[in-house]
């Protein structure tokens, strides 16, 4: 259902676009067909369109400050179809052994929405223009570690 497209190196959207959207809580190590091997983390977004939904998994590399994106088959879902490509990219990312985390971006307030569509690497054009990436120090990478552990943890 969910194949690479090239073309694609981000998903810039606007607030009002975004339906839905999953981050990784782990970085596993993966090797992604063209893409230097390394640790990568997962996005799954829900993006209204025109005429309808659409998921997309974004993958990012950050060491290599590179990604892939997938693509759903189709990109003007109804609302039934999305929750059905919704739980088929969860499944996706987790048989790769990605462990997501519903950001509940719907329900966040307007400020946090445009934080993240500012700081996370799947909303820029390009995985190269992230802010802040290549200048993270060890203190940053024990932080990211704990929230994430605390997050798994939560979830039980």
């Amino acid at each position: 259902m969910f194949t690479i497209d090239e073309r694609f190196r981000g998903l810039p959207a606007v607030r009002e676009q975004v339906i839905a959207l999953y981050q990784s809580i782990n970085s596993p190590h993966l090797a992604i067909p063209g893409k230097p091997a390394g640790p990568a983390q997962a996005f799954i977004v829900g993006l209204r369109g025109p005429s309808g939904f659409a998921v997309f998994i974004y993958l990012y590399l950050a060491e290599a400050q590179d990604c892939a994106v997938y693509v759903p088959a189709r990109r003007n879902a109804n609302p039934e179809e999305f929750q059905q490509d919704e739980a088929e990219a969860l499944g996706f990312v987790e048989s790769m052994g990605f462990m997501m985390d519903n950001v509940n971006y719907r329900g966040l307030a307007a400020e946090q929405q445009d934080e993240l569509l500012r700081t996370l690497p799947v909303f820029h054009k390009d995985p190269r223009q992230v802010p802040g990436q290549g200048k993270k120090s060890r203190a940053d990478d024990k932080r990211t570690a704990s929230a994430n552990l605390g997050r798994l943890l939560a979830a039980f």
